[in-house]
């Protein structure tokens, strides 16, 4: 069944107010506009490549009204773009969907709407989805014999040093099992002398898919930084939230396996398999590379980083807040691009007014890929799409909005940070690392600052 979300409310003061999404009448669905015949073949290119929850939902929409789907290698060559951000309304690079009879239905549907008549939709939100480290709740439980609901409220409410020492304690346990104790929010465990049986394919703390570096070193991985920073991005607002990034990006390269580089679906294969305890992305894409009993067993734990107070430059969000919530991410945008050709626009439009505005597309979004709908409904037929509704209620942090070019610059910047010899990834850094990689990032946020306000 769906649940209808009508505000993502933020818990303990973290957004001074909250503004009600719009929800449709139980009817929308199927009074919405039907979609037009859809062309036999229809080309797409996936900017985070076709291993993502967003390409299941192309597939399935493929399945449903046969149409062949053909993978493009540039966004230029195909007839519709599976974006990892927005691009701006004035990029003549896409096609307006505002100045579309039936694409303006969807737009309107979705939630985006042209402000003024130079303004254009460029791109079309596929979906909401949580956004954090995932865990199989069992396999920590048995790691450090302890109750698994207890458990996973203190790791998401512990600090930045008793998190640190908790994955370096893991990996240094890896290597030679004793017995460790540790402490999380105040609480104390321990590491067992021999490795149980639900740890017995354990290899590393993280699984990170070096495939795809925006997934590791941009996109919502921003979030926190851009909400401490506030209204204004500059160096001096940037500086210690960026610090803090640092430190927890560079805690998962010195605490993953350093023997393999794998894909996401590999990494996430890793969750599944229980070679990893955590990886960090969002539950449609972790719900797409795993199966069984392992999905209602996810949990989902904040993406802490290394905040301190005076790094918050805003009234409007709390330490705890952003250390101890995750993250409301958006799953991929849906873009035509401006050099598709008629018919090739009219397959792309054909898929979006599936998934937007037909009530198979509707089930798509929620009951296939657990997604939350621009419009604010929500599976809640699985544990795991329960759980995601139920922490909605509790509070997420809203991702900020970062533009193409700001996230590829941010992709860079991490990419060279992590680049070791003969393409293998680092694990350690110093000094001299932080201060590239976050003038780096310095550069690219506050440049994209100022092309947004031009």
């Amino acid at each position: 069944m769906l649940k209808r979300i009508l505000c993502p409310v933020l818990a303990l003061g973290l957004l001074a107010s909250c503004t009600p999404a719009s929800a449709p009448s139980a009817s929308t669905a199927e009074t919405a506009a039907a979609p037009t015949a859809a062309p036999q073949s229809l080309t797409v290119y996936y900017e985070a490549g076709p291993a993502t929850a967003a390409a299941d939902a192309l597939r399935l929409y493929a399945d449903a009204q046969g149409v062949e789907l053909v993978t493009a290698d540039a966004a230029d060559a195909a007839d519709l773009a599976v974006l990892n951000a927005a691009p701006a309304g004035d990029d003549e690079a896409w096609r307006n969907m505002g100045q579309d009879s039936l694409l303006s239905t969807a737009a309107i549907r979705a939630g985006v709407e042209a402000e003024t008549a130079v303004t254009a939709v460029t791109a079309l939100p596929l979906g909401k989805t949580l956004y954090g480290y995932w865990a199989d709740s069992d396999r920590l439980a048995a790691l450090l014999g302890a109750d698994a609901e207890t458990l996973v409220a203190d790791l998401t409410a512990c600090s930045w040093q008793e998190w640190g020492d908790f994955a370096q304690d893991v990996t240094a346990w890896l290597a030679e099992p004793t017995e460790i104790s540790l402490t999380l929010s105040g609480a104390d465990y321990a590491l067992p002398a021999e490795k149980p049986e639900a740890a017995a394919s354990l290899k590393a703390v993280f699984a990170l898919p070096a495939s795809a570096p925006g997934a590791c070193f941009g996109g919502a991985a921003f979030t926190g930084v851009l909400l401490a920073a506030g209204d204004t991005r500059d160096e001096s607002t940037l500086t210690g939230p960026l610090n803090g990034l640092y430190s927890a990006l560079t805690l998962e390269l010195a605490n993953r396996d350093a023997s393999t580089l794998p894909d996401q679906a590999e990494a996430v294969a890793a969750l599944q398999n229980g070679e990893a305890l955590f990886y960090r992305g969002t539950l449609a894409d972790v719900l797409a590379h795993t199966e069984g009993d392992v999905q209602d067993r996810l949990v989902c734990l904040p993406f802490k980083c290394d905040f301190v107070q005076d790094d918050l430059s805003t009234d409007e969000y709390n330490l705890t807040g952003l250390m101890n919530y995750p993250i409301l991410s958006t799953a991929a945008w849906l873009a035509i691009p401006a050099g598709a050709d008629e018919q090739g626009a009219r397959a792309a439009a054909a898929a979006i007014l599936w998934l937007y505005t037909s009530q198979a597309g509707e089930e798509t979004l929620t009951e296939s890929l657990s997604l939350i709908t621009p419009w604010g409904t929500a599976s809640n037929d699985t544990a795991a799409a329960r759980s995601q509704v139920e922490q909605v209620g509790k509070g997420i942090l809203p991702e900020t909005v970062l533009t193409p070019d700001v996230q590829s610059a941010l992709t860079r910047a991490g990419t060279e940070l992590a680049a070791g010899e003969d393409g293998a990834w680092r694990a350690e850094f110093d000094r001299d690392d932080r201060t590239a990689w976050r003038d780096a990032a310095i550069a690219a946020l506050v440049e994209g600052d100022n092309e947004n306000e031009s």
